[in-house]
């Protein structure tokens, strides 16, 4: 089966979208002959010395890719006097039309048995240029529209497209509300490589980090957005003692300044911010933990329902004990008080209980662990991978 993924991202990327599509990508190439397709985009300052993304996203098997041209003027945004907002509008929409123009050569020439992408413009222009039954049409959705124009063309998709992917099964009952046939949609979570992680013991990995060993080390590894309630973790910060630490980890020069901020206003000594970290050494601050925390906040519809984050799955394979927001989207694969704790969102007294009671239950901590260590299993890239051509072979053969 020939196969071309299509996705108008920065690879590598500083985000978890870059994890999921290069980790995805390269466990299909297990079974299929993959091309990614992806957008010439302007990287990160610290990124852009990354050109091997097998070893860097630590990849079983090398994918193939194509960059595709497009007009990236992000990079100006930052320095401009004002308009900041607006400037990043008009840039992304630049951006967006360009690289979608700069594709239209390629899709008009090439050939695939299935062109599988993750970007709703992507998938329009897939089904307008695709000849009948030329191709098979798969669009992986990772939020449901919230503006009129976006809802719109997604009611259109979902009468076109052969299939839908989703994270989490409230998302898949989204798209049935709009009209989409339930042997057309299909419920696939995010995942996770276990050999990327337990390499390193909490010793080894402290020593390296140059982490005390006799501090309690609570630690959030991912982006500072408002959704991911990073906020709420730092204010539980003032509720806990000074050898009960709070480690940060990850994170743009765009989203610190922020908690640094606030970490300044509520004049907390026990915070450590420790910045973007390359993908490779993320298992080693796992592995320095004693507590890893999805503070996720309940005010954001993609919190409390779309999301699947792949740190849920690696702290996981981390075995650490994990404290996570009570959210319909993290109930889906974890239980409270068997694989998790799950606290009331958006509380930071709620959260500091829980890091006090997995500090003094070591015996909680351990069948937490335990039961998350079995689930994990059935959650590897490999897995995903094999379910989503499952899924493929279906609407083929219903096509057929």
């Amino acid at each position: 089966m020939k196969f071309i993924y299509l996705t108008n991202s920065r690879l590598p990327g500083e985000k978890a979208h870059a994890i999921q599509i290069m980790k995805t990508c390269a466990a299909l190439a297990a079974d299929v002959t993959i091309r990614l397709v992806h957008a010439r985009r302007v990287n990160r300052p610290w990124l852009q010395s990354i050109v091997d993304l097998q070893k860097y996203y630590k990849l079983p098997r090398d994918v193939e890719r194509r960059l595709v041209y497009s007009l990236d003027l992000f990079s100006i945004v930052p320095n401009l006097p004002f308009g900041k907002f607006l400037a990043y509008k008009v840039v992304f929409a630049i951006q967006t039309i360009t690289y979608h123009i700069a594709l239209l050569p390629l899709l008009l020439t090439s050939t695939a048995d299935v062109y599988y992408t993750r970007d709703s413009l992507t998938a329009a222009l897939l089904i307008i240029l695709r000849k009948e039954n030329a191709s098979t049409v798969i669009y992986e959705a990772h939020k449901y529209p919230s503006s009129r124009l976006g809802l719109a063309l997604s009611r259109w998709l979902s009468k076109k497209l052969d299939g839908i992917v989703v994270l989490t099964n409230i998302l898949a009952t989204r798209y049935l509300e709009l009209g989409v046939s339930e042997k057309r949609i299909s419920v696939v979570p995010d995942a996770v490589d276990l050999q990327d992680f337990g390499v390193f013991s909490k010793s080894a990995a402290r020593h390296q980090l140059s982490i005390d060993e006799n501090m309690f080390v609570v630690m959030y590894v991912g982006h500072m957005y408002h959704w991911k309630g990073v906020d709420t973790l730092v204010e539980a910060a003032s509720k806990l003692s000074d050898n009960e630490q709070i480690w940060l980890v990850g994170g743009t020069p765009e989203e610190l300044p922020r908690i640094e901020q606030l970490a300044k206003q509520l004049e907390l000594t026990n915070i450590h911010l420790a910045g973007y970290v390359p993908y490779e050494d993320i298992s080693t601050y796992m592995a320095a933990a004693d507590v890893l925390v999805i503070p996720n906040s309940g005010d954001s519809d993609i919190s409390r329902f779309y999301t699947s984050p792949i740190k849920l799955f690696e702290y996981m394979a981390a075995k650490r004990p994990i404290i996570a927001s009570n959210l319909p989207s993290l109930r889906e694969i974890i239980e409270h008080d068997e694989t998790a704790l799950l606290v009331q969102p958006d509380s930071p007294s709620s959260l500091a209980i829980a890091i006090q009671r997995l500090r003094s239950d070591l015996h909680l901590s351990s069948r937490l662990v335990d039961n998350a260590t079995i689930l994990v299993s059935k959650h590897t890239w490999s897995v995903r991978a094999k379910r989503i051509l499952r899924f493929i072979d279906s609407v083929m053969s219903m096509s057929d």
